[in-house]
């Protein structure tokens, strides 16, 4: 019986474990999850901190609607932690995976425009 061959990319690790399409679709949850400007933005703000939901209303100037659809699709992605506090409801990052696709992203477009050596991406 022939033995599947390993092809190594360059900065890509080799596997014998290709994921199926029930594990890539999971993947695509989180990428999907985080492919949309406000959800970006919520995430900015919890960056710094835990938030109600009146305080990202306030601080990203959108309907609270807006905010709590957002929010939804990312504790649905298990990228947010919520807690009730009285009559608010407070969200936190609960996956750190989340800063580091960010960081990693803002990374690649820094470097795709460094010509003038700023910094002009980060979240």
């Amino acid at each position: 019986m022939a033995s599947k061959a390993i092809t190594k990319r360059p900065n890509q690790h080799p596997t014998n474990n290709d994921m199926g399409r029930e594990e890539l679709e999971r993947v695509s949850l989180i990428f999907k999850a985080m492919s949309e400007t406000t959800r970006l933005l919520i995430l900015r703000e919890l960056k710094d901190g835990p938030c109600s939901v009146g305080q990202l209303v306030e601080k990203l100037d959108t309907s609270q609607a807006n905010i709590s659809k957002q929010l939804k699709t990312l504790f649905d992605a298990n990228l947010l932690a919520r807690k009730k506090s009285g009559n608010q409801v407070i969200y936190s990052i609960s996956e750190v995976i989340v800063l580091e696709m960010c960081k990693l992203v803002c990374d690649k477009l820094n470097r795709d425009t460094s010509q003038n050596g700023s910094i002009l991406y980060e979240i």
